[in-house]
């Protein structure tokens, strides 16, 4: 009985927690939603594909995070398969998440000069939407529409892919500056057969004048972090100067410097 009774607790505490019921809750997430979709003076950010994606999508991708008042309020997510588009909404008050709108839009079919029938990547419907609300971290409800396609498996786990989608645009856009100015092509000095590239939040490594690999980064209160997507290795700089003309990096492991020319913007 003891054991019911702690348990019945717990499911109150959730619900009832600063004395909210989860209708008040939901009102008050409906509430934030409706003053997020009504600000006119969003700072609009962009992740390519590359930036967020650990592969690339059949017929391409786009991510957007919109800025109000220097905090993330919202990303729209599209990311085109095989078969059709995914399109994903996702709302955040005080830095938290608080709602997603998922859609799974098939492709129409069309009928192209050979009288072959084939899809139309222009046009889409919405087949499976499903709709989830957020508190605290935890999904307090949620609706779904639709049947979901069968070689799309509905995803489910928002929270973590959220926070990570939202560091990756506020390293972009709290560095912006320093983004925009590492951008394009660097000489190293010391070997001008070597060469980096950035372009976004990406690093492109090239050896002897051929592709070596490709690393994404974050900036780290005056550090530049360089990673491979897939696996653990990572590399941390200071970066001593950075102006117009030159990029010096030191690295933190070695204590080596690296000095850059800037060539192309």
């Amino acid at each position: 009985m003891k054991r019911i009774l702690i348990y019945s607790l717990a499911i109150c505490s959730f619900y009832f927690s600063f004395g909210q019921s989860k209708e008040d809750v939901l009102t008050n997430i409906k509430d934030q939603m409706e003053i997020i979709d009504g600000y006119i003076e969003f700072e609009t950010f962009y992740l390519d594909p590359e930036e967020f994606l650990d592969k690339m999508a059949d017929h391409g991708a786009e991510l957007e995070g919109y800025y109000e008042h220097e905090r993330l309020k919202k990303i729209k997510r599209k990311v085109s398969t095989r078969s059709a588009s995914i399109m994903t909404d996702f709302y955040f008050w005080n830095d938290q998440l608080i709602y997603v709108n998922y859609k799974q839009r098939p492709y129409l079919n069309t009928t192209n000069e050979s009288g072959q029938k084939v899809l139309d990547y222009s046009r889409s419907f919405t087949k499976y939407e499903s709709k989830h609300y957020f508190n605290n971290g935890d999904e307090i409800d949620k609706e779904t529409i639709g049947s979901p396609l069968s070689d799309v498996s509905p995803e489910t786990d928002f929270v973590e892919y959220a926070n990570k989608m939202k560091a990756l645009l506020d390293n972009k856009f709290y560095n912006k500056d320093t983004y925009e100015a590492l951008q394009g092509k660097w000489l190293f000095v010391q070997n001008t057969d070597d060469y980096i590239i950035f372009e976004g939040t990406i690093r492109f490594n090239f050896y002897n004048g051929k592709f070596a690999n490709r690393l994404k980064t974050k900036i780290d209160e005056g550090v530049l972090v360089c990673f491979f997507p897939m696996d653990d290795r990572m590399y941390r700089y200071k970066i001593e100067n950075l102006d117009a003309n030159v990029l010096t990096l030191v690295d933190l492991f070695s204590n080596e410097e690296f000095m850059y020319a800037k060539v192309e913007q």
